[in-house]
């Protein structure tokens, strides 16, 4: 499947100009016939390296799948509508829609404290929001408690700061009446919160409410630093640096030289599978991962750290496919890959 994933990119790089007017296809699909269909993507439509799509550990569909309407829907939008499917789109849709709430809320904390505090301050509400939706904190909870909150505007800030205080140290919260991760890096060192009234308070409501899932994390620290940009303030939803053009950057720099490595190395590893050396396999695969998991990116110039996190995401998609190699190469075998 990996061979065909290779092959399929050729044709697509090498399809003529005349075919390519709108772009080059957004998903590239193999099949073992009878057995799975592997999905990979490239939305840019450039003619980067395709990868796996969802994500590595479900990209590959088995025939019993094709009996979950979803799939047959997710297969059905691949050849109608697959620009749909690019979830940069989605997330630039729901971030505009929240940095829309996030400027009015900012705006109106404007003259009654520091701008380095209200930024400070909104990223934790912010992170707490994405928190509950990834299953950091218990489901809707924080929700529910600023919309139980906003009926008491005088309770929330000492409730935001007893909460924020449970999740910097960890333990029993008695706000949401559950046991809590320790969330450290020091965002939660600082549990100050800022007073608000009824109207502010619905804001942050209606900014979760929002699938923060759906939020792409890259882009938070741009709204962070128009938050504190008196000029920019009031452009928050209007624009912010796309993911695309973090990734003009980022791909060719970071990203396609250690694809080139890793096809290499995968390539290798896949024909010593083949003739029995697991070992040599294992080893092939083991060395890249190592190195991959070693690797410091420098951005000299890092600001909101965009460009750090989509590297980071890219990479993590690329040790995604480096551990499913080192599954399918190490069956059997009592090992794990060591970082």
């Amino acid at each position: 499947m990996e061979k065909a994933r290779n092959q399929g990119q050729s044709y697509i790089r090498s399809l003529p100009p005349a075919e390519i007017k709108d772009g080059r296809p957004p998903f590239l699909i193999t099949v073992d016939v009878g057995a799975t269909i592997a999905l990979y993507s490239e939305f840019t439509r450039s003619g980067g390296n395709y990868v796996p799509f969802p994500d590595p550990n479900s990209y590959r569909l088995t025939l019993d799948d094709l009996h979950d309407a979803a799939v047959r829907d997710l297969l059905r939008t691949i050849w109608t509508n697959p620009m749909a499917l690019d979830p940069a789109q989605r997330s630039a849709r729901v971030t505009r829609e929240i940095a829309g709430r996030l400027a009015t809320l900012a705006r109106s904390l404007e003259g009654e404290h520091e701008p380095d505090v209200v930024a400070q301050f909104l990223m934790r509400c912010l992170f707490t929001m994405f928190a509950e939706d990834v299953a950091l904190l218990p489901d809707r909870s924080f929700t529910r408690l600023l919309a139980d909150i906003r009926r008491d505007p005088a309770s929330f800030k000492p409730m935001l700061e007893h909460l924020w205080a449970t999740m910097n140290s960890g333990g029993f919260s008695v706000i949401l009446r559950q046991e809590l991760p320790q969330f450290n890096g020091g965002l939660f060192a600082d549990q100050t919160a800022l007073p608000l009234n009824e109207d502010q308070i619905q804001l942050l409501v209606e900014a979760a409410r929002a699938d923060w899932r759906d939020v792409e994390p890259a882009i938070f620290g741009t709204l962070l630093e128009r938050a504190l940009d008196p000029v920019e303030r009031h452009k928050l939803g209007a624009h912010y640096t796309p993911r695309a053009y973090v990734e003009r950057l980022v791909q060719p720099t970071v990203i396609e030289p250690l694809r080139q490595e890793w096809e290499s190395v995968q390539a290798a590893a896949l024909l010593h599978a083949e003739t029995g050396e697991t070992d040599k396999a294992i080893a092939e695969v083991e060395a890249f991962h190592r190195k991959l998991t070693s690797l410091k990116i420098l951005d000299s110039a890092c600001g909101s750290g965009n460009f750090l996190y989509v590297t980071l995401e890219l990479m993590k998609r690329l040790e995604g496919e480096v551990l499913n190699t080192f599954a399918q190469v190490g069956q059997g075998k009592d090992e794990t890959v060591r970082a």
